[in-house]
């Protein structure tokens, strides 16, 4: 197992290929619609790290863990900046991320009977409602049970492939909150962030694995429709040639990256 990992992974020839992967997928997971999932399918390490999580058998991803750690804090600050600063087009970036998933997700998909679609609408109804409704957070700083919950169910999430914890943020519209958490250093609630997301990993892995063996297509349906009916809270303010740009770059980064592309 050990040696497996090892080939996996690159380290019989370059060590530094863990924490690059590490990092790749970190700023990967920040980006809404690029799946932490499908990088790591990409990586050739999907199977194996799911039994190891599993299993909680986490010390041979101690270099990788930190690679990724570093990928979502570079990724998150410049995320930030550009939501600060060029709000219009950040958000038409995020928003092309976003929709670009959708396709890409119902690509896994083996079926598209009555039920799936079914379950697509509602899923889209559902969160679409759900937007209308005050902000999870009451518009206001996230607390530690909402940081907690951020964190355990993007984690879980994320490790299905195809499904963004980014755009699971986003629909639970906690994405930005979680951005200003990591920006700002705050140990405290990114320990219970941290917290969070190691058990959301190791509690909902087999969980979520078994649900996606029994139901893939109903799963990745449900999903894309939450996505769809959630996009509107990302729609700029202003739509100005900048934001039209980003929004056809964004499409283009999540077809490239996110499988559309092979």
């Amino acid at each position: 197992m050990e040696q497996s990992f090892k080939q996996t992974l690159g380290l019989g020839k370059d060590k530094s290929i863990q924490f690059i992967k590490g990092i790749v997928l970190g700023m990967g997971m920040i980006l809404p619609g690029v799946s932490g999932g499908t990088l790591i399918m990409a990586f050739g390490m999907y199977e194996i790290l799911l039994e190891d999580l599993l299993k909680f058998r986490f010390k041979a991803y101690i270099l990788f863990g930190l690679g990724t750690l570093m990928g979502i804090f570079v990724g998150s600050s410049f995320v930030g900046y550009m939501l600060e600063f060029y709000n219009n087009p950040s958000l038409a970036f995020i928003l092309g991320c976003l929709l670009m998933s959708i396709p890409l997700i119902l690509k896994k998909s083996q079926s598209f009977s009555k039920v799936n679609v079914v379950l697509f609408i509602m899923g889209g109804i559902l969160a679409y409602i759900l937007i209308q409704l005050p902000s999870l957070t009451g518009g206001g700083p996230i607390s530690i049970k909402e940081t907690f919950l951020a964190g355990f169910i993007a984690s879980g999430t994320m490790i299905i492939p195809g499904v963004s914890g980014s755009g699971v943020l986003i629909i639970m519209g906690f994405y930005e909150n979680v951005l200003s958490l990591l920006n700002s250093f705050n140990y405290k609630y990114l320990f219970v962030f941290s917290v969070g997301t190691v058990l959301g990993l190791g509690l909902l892995a087999q969980l979520l694995r078994i649900l996606f063996k029994k139901h893939q297509s109903k799963i990745l349906f449900l999903f894309s429709g939450l996505i769809l009916g959630s996009s509107p809270m990302l729609f700029p303010k202003a739509i100005d040639l900048p934001s039209v740009i980003s929004f056809f770059l964004g499409l283009a980064l999540v077809y490239k990256f996110g499988g559309g592309s092979r």
